[in-house]
Formats: C-alpha cells, sequence, structure tokens
C-alpha cells in the first residue's frame, strides 16, 4: 500500500522538518527515484516486520545450529579437525566480506528485490548443503548461503528505517529486529542438537530450506511495493571498490580463521594478512577518486559512526566465541550429548530475546553512551564466570549466570549500536551504512570463532 505525493505535497514537504514522518521518508526515498513508502496500518507494519525478522531469525539459525551438529558433521564427511571450523567460517566469511557490495545495492536499486533475492539464496543453498557428500562440497555451498545471508540483512535495516522513520517507533523495529535473532539463536541450538542426536545433521539444513523458501516467495508479496530508479538518476556499482574491499576482507578473514590450524608465524597467514591490509588500504584510496564510491568517505563523518564501527566488533565475538566453547566444553569435557548441550544453551536465547525487546522499550530514556558501556560491563562479567567453569557441576553457579548477565549484555550493545549508527545515517545511505555495522558484526563474529576452536 503506497502513496504517491501530489504536487501540493511535494510543496508541503519541502518546509516540513526532517523528523515528521511524511518529510523524513520523502527525503530517504527521493534519492533512489522511488515514491515513499509509508506503511498504513498496524496490520501492514506488522507483516513488514515479521517477513524482515524471519531472515534475522534464519540467518543467525543459520550460524548457531551448524554448531550444534558440528561434531557429528565433522566425523560423517570426514573433515580434518582444523577444517571443521570452516564449516562455520565459510559462511561468516562471505557474509561479512559482501556485506557492504550488498548495501551498495540496495541503495542504488531497492532493498525490496535485494532482500527477496538473496533470502531465496539463502533456501536454495540449505538444500545443497544438506545433500553434500565431501568436504568441499559444503564449504562451498555454505559461502554462497553466506552471500546470501549478506544480501537480507542490510537490505532489511534498509526497508525498517524507511518505513519506520519515526525514532521511537523506528528504535522499537530495531530492537525486535535484534530480538528475532536472539530467538534464532536459542532454537538453532535446541533444533540442530535435537534433529543431529534424534535424525540427522542433514536435516538441520532441510529443515531451514523447507521454511525459507516459501517466506522468501511470500517476502516479494508481502512487502511494500517499490519502483525501480531511472537509468539516468541511477548511481554506479563502484566495482573497483567492491573489489579491493571484498578481497581485503576474504584475505583477512581467511588468515584469522586458518592461523589456529596451521600457527601464526606461517608465511601463508603473515602474507595472506598483508596482502589484505595492502587491499583495505587501496579500498580507501579507490573510494576518494570514483564517482560513485560503495562507501562514501562521508560516512565516516557520520556522528559516532566510526567508534561505533570498531565497538560494534565486540558483540557478536563474544556470542560466537562464547557459543562455540560451551558447545564443545559441554560435549568434549563434560560428555554430553548434543541434545543436551542445546537445552543446556537455552538461557543464551531466552535472556537474549527478551533483553533485546526490552532495551528498544527503554533506549529512549536512557542515554546511548550508558547503553554501550553497559553492554561491555555485562559481556565481560559472562566471559569472567564461564572462565571459571572447570566442571559440571559449575553449571548453575557460573555458566547459567555468566549466559544471563553476558547476553544482557549482548542486547545491550547490539540494540544500542544499531539506534545510533542508524540514527546518523544520511538520506539514501542507510543500506550502506547498515551493511557497514553488519560487516564489523561478522568480522567480530569470525574473530570470536577463530579464536574459540
Amino acid at each position: 500500500m503506497t502513496r504517491t505525493p501530489s504536487p501540493e505535497d511535494l510543496e508541503k514537504a519541502n518546509d516540513t522538518p526532517p523528523s515528521t514522518v511524511f518529510g523524513e521518508q520523502l527525503t530517504k526515498t527521493e534519492s533512489q527515484g522511488a515514491p515513499p513508502e509509508v506503511p498504513q496500518g498496524a496490520l501492514r507494519k506488522i507483516v513488514i516486520m515479521s517477513v524482515l525478522c524471519s531472515a534475522q531469525f534464519f540467518d543467525i539459525f543459520n550460524a548457531v545450529s551448524s554448531i550444534a551438529c558440528l561434531p557429528k558433521l565433522g566425523e560423517d564427511l570426514g573433515f580434518t579437525p582444523g577444517a571443521l571450523q570452516w564449516v562455520l567460517s565459510a559462511y561468516t566469511l562471505t557474509f561479512a566480506a559482501f556485506m557492504v557490495s550488498a548495501g551498495r545495492i540496495s541503495d542504488i536499486y531497492h532493498p525490496k528485490p535485494v532482500f527477496c533475492a538473496g533470502y531465496m539464496l539463502v533456501g536454495i543453498m540449505s538444500v545443497l548443503c544438506a545433500v553434500s557428500v565431501h568436504p568441499i562440497m559444503l564449504l562451498v555451498f555454505r559461502a554462497v548461503q553466506g552471500i546470501g545471508a549478506a544480501l537480507t540483512i542490510p537490505s532489511a535495516i534498509a526497508m525498517i528505517v524507511q518505513n519506520f522513520p519515526d525514532p521511537e517507533e523506528q528504535g522499537r523495529a530495531l530492537s525486535i529486529f535484534g530480538a528475532f535473532g536472539a530467538v534464532g539463536n536459542v532454537i538453532g541450538f535446541v533444533l540442530g542438537g535435537v534433529l543431529t542426536a534424534r535424525v540427522n545433521w542433514r536435516w538441520v539444513y532441510y529443515l531451514v530450506a523447507i521454511i525459507v523458501i516459501p517466506f522468501a516467495v511470500l517476502s516479494f508479496f508481502a512487502l511494500p511495493k517499490h519502483s525501480l530508479p531511472s537509468v539516468e538518476g541511477r548511481r554506479g556499482l563502484d566495482w573497483p571498490g567492491v573489489a579491493t574491499l571484498t578481497a581485503g576482507l576474504i584475505l583477512f578473514v581467511y588468515a584469522i580463521s586458518d592461523a589456529n590450524d596451521v600457527g601464526w608465524g606461517k608465511p601463508q597467514i603473515i602474507v595472506t594478512l598483508i596482502l589484505s591490509v595492502v587491499f583495505i588500504i587501496g579500498f580507501f584510496f579507490v573510494e576518494r577518486f570514483v564517482k560513485d564510491p560503495a562507501v562514501p568517505p562521508s560516512i565516516w563523518s557520520n556522528q559516532n559512526f566510526t567508534p561505533l564501527f570498531l565497538y560494534t566488533w565486540s558483540v557478536y565475538w563474544f556470542l560466537m566465541g562464547s557459543e562455540l566453547q560451551l558447545v564443545l566444553i559441554f560435549q568434549d569435557l563434560f560428555g554430553w550429548s548434543p541434545l543436551s548441550a542445546a537445552v543446556h544453551c537455552i538461557p543464551i536465547g531466552v535472556s537474549g530475546g527478551i533483553s533485546a525487546y526490552l532495551t528498544g522499550v527503554i533506549s529512549p530514556y536512557i542515554p546511548r553512551r550508558i547503553l554501550l558501556v553497559l553492554g561491555q560491563l555485562f559481556m565481560a562479567v559472562g566471559v569472567i564466570l564461564f572462565a571459571l567453569v572447570d566442571s559440571p557441576d559449575k553449571y548453575w553457579s557460573h555458566v547459567f549466570p555468566g549466559m544471563i548477565v553476558g547476553m544482557c549484555g549482548l542486547a545491550l550493545g547490539y540494540v544500542g549500536a544499531n539506534i545510533a549508527i542508524m540514527a546518523g545515517a544520511r538520506p539514501g545511505e542507510e543500506g550502506v551504512v547498515g551493511a557497514m555495522m553488519n560487516t564489523a558484526f561478522q568480522l567480530g563474529a569470525t574473530i570470536g570463532l577463530a579464536g574459540a576452536y
């Protein structure tokens, strides 16, 4: 349900403050050549949020359900111990590397087709992951699946910002978006453990495909209508910038992920890290001279963007590193079954979902810097409690409270950073700003996985 403004509306909008719903929506979409999209009614907003949040749910579900089935999967396909972490890292590598490209494409064309295409790719690749019979086969499909996930997140965030322009409503929408990730986190653990123990690890991926493919089709009809910008007014994709940044991120993530297996002092790791730095520096050089940069240099001057970009590394670093460590400790050290390990991880998702939603509710009344500082403190307390665990009898005294406190910290950090970064995004740059933020999240996740394994 869209509304095309009349000439009188357009004239009035020129004098309307950016904070008003109509004025803000017009400003944010006019650079894309699309009419403003103003959802009408609570039901319409619920439908939009349900579709967008489902992608966040399955992106996190994909990651953590693989953690739960990792030992059985590795045994079945013949993974070497050092290569097994790549079932997780292949996904996060491409997720992080292609996020900025996806955000740029969303800003150039429109977030909706990018979202729908990425969501369908996640579902199709999940089928291929399920039928894999060789380690390389699975890793390739997981990597392509990460590209699909990368297409969904910045486009989803851009549509949230466009369709919920009121700051308070937008903050709640972003917190709900984060809460769905927390729910996907706990359900991924539980279902991953149940399916691995009772059926087969392949059904972890079959289940994703069975649900995601219909949702991808539904998203095309459920999300607001859109129109593509004219060819004359369309910005370029900036292939030199996209290529150099993607190469730099892939090399960096590969080096971090592979260093634990082959050793940090090996020439291949040192050379790869040096090349990644060269490519990333080259990217910033390219962006200063191309006509339509993938990451406009101006976004680094957005309010608090640079410190928040660095801050967000810690959020998924804590999440993925802690979860992988706990699953390995539960199964390898404590001798628990995959199902038992998954059940004992339920507090992670429950506390994460509740705290993410509550953070969205209270965020308008608490300074953002307080949210961000408390997030770091709570995550640090959780890590300290996990580090003191050496036997199963410390689950209730250390692991359980560590999960609760740590996930409260993660929610404060995740929601606080999302709200603060997107509040400073300039009109027409929501996709690339959301992409950069989520690139930082995924880089942190990859480092956390590499350090935990």
